[in-house]
């Protein structure tokens, strides 16, 4: 009996590896057609439509498009399967250059076309040697051209500052230029006064700092030019500390005759100023008055007022903004 199980299960194992064999000759064999089948297919020629984004060149200098052109073209190639597949694969499609400087005129003023199915060869030229350019869709590009004129108008900064703890700015912020050419047609020039900066915020500024800002263009039109895109700037960033100076209080305008006495005759003027100028300021910066002219009958107060005082101080109050005043003659 033992031995009649051994033959039996000896038997299996060969039908088996028989089939075993079988299978991967059939498997191999299917392999084979199928890659001798996928070399003829990819041999053979094929046409297909890839989408592309187009830039057009040689615009008229004098002339500006007011009509809406075509961003992309549907372009239909044709090439062997081995190279449509290599360019299928690619992630980047080329920009393809589509020249306007010989673009035909139409019965409609300031209107022309191109034929694009006349530029197949420079097309073709753009893309790998291995594929050629059957047709284009649109086949046909309208333009429509309008006067370019030019503007020139302030530039305007739209910076947002933070600055750190006793630093301001010295002075208004410095740019260069301050003035640009826009240009465009006379009704879209109409609704621009001025051109703005790119917002940009600045943090914890704690000296000056110079930039390069980029200048902010309409999206809804794309019929704005500008001469440049860009402008420099700088702005001025100083540490500034708090001081207090005790000013005489003097009279204008006071008839010939009479003597006006203020209570007090001196108050504390509070103002910043920068580190470095701290020493450099005196009281005979500083120039504080009242105006006879300007009593108020019924009242026995006048308002002081600063008529002088250096630039390098920013003045942030006093410490009586009026005074009580008595005439004698």
């Amino acid at each position: 009996m033992k031995s009649f199980f051994f033959k039996t299960n000896n038997s299996n194992l060969k039908g088996n590896a028989q089939l075993n064999r079988r299978v991967i000759t059939f498997m191999f064999c299917l392999l084979i057609s199928i890659f001798i089948w996928l070399l003829m297919s990819l041999s053979k020629e094929y046409s297909i439509s890839v989408s592309f984004p187009v830039k057009y060149i040689n615009l008229p200098n004098d002339k500006l498009i007011t009509n809406h052109l075509p961003e992309n073209i549907s372009v239909e190639i044709k090439a062997t399967g081995f190279n449509l597949l290599d360019y299928k694969l690619r992630q980047n499609r080329n920009t393809l250059l589509i020249d306007i400087k010989n673009a035909s005129p139409i019965s409609v003023r300031n209107n022309y076309y191109v034929d694009c199915n006349d530029q197949l060869d420079v097309i073709t030229g753009q893309l790998t040697n291995a594929i050629k350019v059957v047709s284009v869709n649109p086949d046909t590009i309208f333009i429509s051209y309008n006067k370019k004129i030019s503007k020139l108008v302030p530039v305007k900064t739209n910076i947002s500052m933070d600055f750190d703890e006793q630093y301001q700015l010295t002075d208004s912020i410095l740019i260069n230029p301050r003035f640009i050419y826009v240009f465009g047609t006379s009704e879209a020039l109409e609704k621009i006064s001025f051109v703005e900066t790119v917002p940009i915020k600045l943090k914890k500024i704690s000296g000056t700092i110079d930039l390069k800002l980029e200048l902010n263009r309409p999206i809804a039109n794309k019929q704005i030019e500008y001469s440049q895109n860009t402008i420099q700037a700088r702005v001025n960033v100083t540490k500034y500390t708090e001081a207090l100076m005790e000013l005489p209080i003097e009279v204008e305008n006071l008839p010939l005759g009479l003597n006006l006495k203020t209570f007090p005759d001196k108050i504390t003027v509070k103002y910043q100023v920068a580190f470095d100028d701290y020493g450099k300021i005196s009281s005979s910066d500083f120039k504080l008055v009242v105006d006879y002219s300007k009593i108020d009958p019924g009242s026995n107060k006048l308002k002081v007022q600063l008529v002088k005082s250096p630039a390098k101080v920013r003045v942030i109050k006093f410490s009586n903004e009026k005074v009580e005043f008595i005439i004698r003659k």
